[in-house]
């Protein structure tokens, strides 16, 4: 048996407890053709994609990313400290700098936050009432201990001010995070996959049903940050649109 035979089952498993899965992966597939218009409330979708009729998820920031001048995707699969948000930043600072303020408002950045980096959908209050931080082993910038707050979701009041070149580059603005991103005209997508996954994670870890857990959850996305069925779905829809692509991991 190779060492990924039991991390698949284990992946298949919570997709079907998800009611993501009903013959091998089909039902996955049929969720990812199933973007298009906006579900029952803003950037969220019922669990298992549509079952005919209107599309399930918000498909209205694509037009927008393919209207853009400049347009790229940031693949962020783990949270990597944020580096997703900074590679955004980055990218509109550059056309900033390069080519002046017009074009870098013409610039269109999409975040797409996937598997392990799902967690950074959610708000303050789920991350400190099911302690995600612990059990995710991300640590508060300021404290240094396990995250109660979403470190990434808008700027820390109580955050230490940034010195030195770090100073300079920000211009006295604080490190990019998601509010910012959405505020300044970015997108940001969360794959809809990994959020049922911790979903089903956090059902069991507190004994209450996944339905329940599913309305609380998506009652505390951040505001701003849209869910699409998948994180692949997201990436490869935000390419087909014209977004150059970029992996936000440490190694990128």
């Amino acid at each position: 048996m190779s060492s990924d035979t039991t991390p698949r089952r284990d992946f298949l498993a919570q997709l079907a407890a998800a009611g993501l899965v009903s013959a091998g992966l089909s039902t996955v597939g049929c969720a990812a053709s199933t973007a298009g218009a906006q579900g029952p409330a803003a950037g969220a979708a019922p669990a298992g994609g549509a079952t005919g009729g209107a599309p399930a998820f918000d498909d209205a920031w694509s037009a927008r990313v393919r209207a853009a001048k400049h347009r790229a995707v940031f693949d962020s699969p783990e949270v990597s400290d944020g580096l997703a948000l900074w590679q955004a930043w980055l990218f509109r600072r550059g056309y900033r700098d390069a080519l002046g303020p017009a074009e870098a408002q013409a610039a269109v950045p999409v975040v797409v936050i996937r598997h392990a980096a799902t967690v950074l959908a959610v708000d303050d209050a789920l991350w400190a009432k099911y302690k995600l931080g612990e059990s995710r082993k991300i640590n508060d910038p300021v404290s240094k201990k396990p995250a109660e707050r979403n470190p990434y979701a808008r700027p820390l009041p109580d955050a230490p001010k940034p010195e030195g070149n770090f100073a300079v580059m920000l211009e006295g603005q604080p490190e990019p995070n998601l509010e910012g991103i959405v505020r300044d005209g970015g997108v940001v997508l969360a794959c809809n996959v990994a959020l049922e996954n911790l979903i089903g994670g956090i059902a069991r870890r507190t004994t209450q049903t996944p339905e329940a857990v599913r309305a609380e959850v998506r009652a505390h996305l951040v505001p701003g940050v849209v869910l699409q069925p998948s994180g692949v779905y997201a990436v490869l829809r935000a390419q087909e649109v014209g977004a150059v692509y970029m992996r936000s991991t440490p190694s990128a």
